[in-house]
């Protein structure tokens, strides 16, 4: 925090260049709002270049804002990267690997927002929790209401349409109300606002009766790897899996594909109305000038690549997400955005949280403090992480997933499912391969830089 309030540069020249902004005298510890969805690929905003999804309220945020070009989680399911996210760990770390297990209590109590209750910062979450299915056996921190100022969380499955004083309610409007509500309660203390949007993420059976649908007769563009060629180059084992159950269906009939496609946006440009609103409320509320910004997603998903749905794998529209921090105190040259291209991870979220606030970072988180990223200061960029996909649910009426894990460097992904016999192995060249079609591993099998990545994959999280 010392370095948030003291530094004072001015560089209104060099486009690049920042300006902190520092107010003379002491200043309070600064507010932090950390808004993010559900299932949201980086692709699904306007500002990283797809110019049919509507999300103006992002787009701005990006302009004023640090946009991490190369934001990435570490496991892509909910249940298990919300505990990523909150925990600054990896999945094997934190030990949540289902929808059933809870963080326990001494777990929690290493969180960003029970860190940061201790050091005096009021907090409140709104939305998706998702980390542990509440039961009479499971501890409150399935749905950790008293370890907030303000709470108002669900678990993993809960419907858009909600009964409120009798009165039908779009559940994101509630979500916004509250929000407001918190700002207008502020008091002496710095404050930490949570809100985990559910979209975009189903199930889809009630849609604002407010807000038109603004792509009821748009054709979306699918994806370049939608198609049965990319689906049939897919093993067996994936083409069977829960990614694979509506692929043979979209494809012959693209209009369903397409119908889900515009679900899927309509309810990223609600979220995307909801940040404008929140933001709003912020500002009326004269606290915003000293309030940081964060929007990311708990993972992404794959619309359609290589002609597969959900998430898990590892391919890039399910691993990597959208990233902003927008700091008020920082200022761009020309009123541009900066844009970074490091590594960063959803790891990264909570330990950034921390070192805004000022607060040291414990040992136990293993992401990176990306405020000197939002400053410009010099960063050692990371080559690679550790990608891991565990759940494997067991059920008749389920198509299973596939477990996974795997290296993602800044040239090549190096990726193994190792439940398969033999073990699967999939190798991609990013820099002359980006959409991921051509798998390498037979070429280049017993080469050097192969078994290093295999290495690192022995290795894991713990690197």
């Amino acid at each position: 925090m010392n370095r948030l309030i003291s530094i004072s540069l001015v560089a209104p020249i060099v486009l690049g260049l920042f300006c902190w902004f520092a107010e003379a005298g002491e200043q309070t510890k600064p507010n932090i709002v950390f808004l993010f969805s559900d299932d949201q690929p980086s692709q699904c905003t306007g500002y990283s270049g797809n110019d049919v999804i509507q999300t103006p309220n992002l787009d701005d945020l990006a302009r004023r804002g640090t946009v991490f070009n190369n934001a990435f989680v570490t496991t892509a399911i909910c249940c298990s990267n919300r505990a990523c996210i909150l925990t600054g760990q990896t999945m094997l770390r934190h030990g949540i690997v289902d929808f059933e297990t809870p963080l326990t209590e001494t777990a929690f109590n290493k969180t960003y927002p029970a860190i940061l209750r201790r050091s005096g910062y009021r907090t409140g979450y709104l939305g998706k929790f998702g980390i542990g299915y509440p039961n009479a056996e499971v501890p409150n921190f399935a749905l950790p209401a008293d370890q907030f100022d303000l709470w108002y969380g669900f678990p993993q499955s809960i419907s858009f349409k909600q009964i409120q004083d009798g009165k039908t309610r779009y559940l994101t409007d509630v979500m916004t109300e509250k929000a407001t509500e918190f700002f207008q309660s502020a008091d002496d203390r710095p404050f930490c606002l949570t809100v985990a949007f559910k979209e975009p993420h189903g199930p889809f059976k009630y849609f604002d009766p407010k807000v038109a649908n603004p792509y009821q007769d748009i054709v979306i563009p699918t994806s370049p790897t939608f198609t049965k060629e990319d689906f049939d180059r897919q093993p067996n084992f994936i083409r069977g899996s829960l990614n694979g159950s509506k692929s043979r269906s979209h494809l012959e009939h693209p209009n369903r594909h397409q119908a889900e496609l515009r679900t899927f946006y309509r309810t990223v440009t609600r979220a995307d109305q909801a940040v404008g609103e929140i933001l709003q409320a912020l500002k009326r509320s004269g606290l915003d000038q000293n309030t940081i910004v964060i929007y990311s997603s708990d993972h992404g998903s794959l619309l359609g690549d290589h002609g597969l749905t959900g998430k898990w794998l590892m391919y890039e529209n399910s691993i990597r997400v959208p990233m902003i921090i927008y700091d008020p105190r920082v200022q761009h040259a020309n009123s541009l955005s900066s844009q970074r291209d490091e590594m960063v991870l959803s790891i990264d979220l909570a330990p950034t949280i921390l070192s805004i606030a000022g607060l040291p970072i414990p040992d136990s988180m293993q992401g990176r403090d990306l405020t000197p990223l939002v400053r410009g200061d010099s960063w050692t960029p990371r080559s690679h992480f550790y990608y891991e996909h565990v759940y494997t649910p067991e059920s008749k009426n389920r198509d299973p997933i596939a477990r996974n894990e795997g290296i993602r460097g800044t040239r090549w992904k190096y990726v193994r499912f190792p439940d398969q016999s033999p073990i699967h192995e999939q190798l991609f060249d990013l820099k002359n391969d980006p959409l991921e079609q051509t798998n390498l591993i037979a070429k280049h099998a017993d080469e050097d830089f192969v078994n290093e990545l295999r290495s690192l994959c022995d290795i894991g999280p713990s690197q």
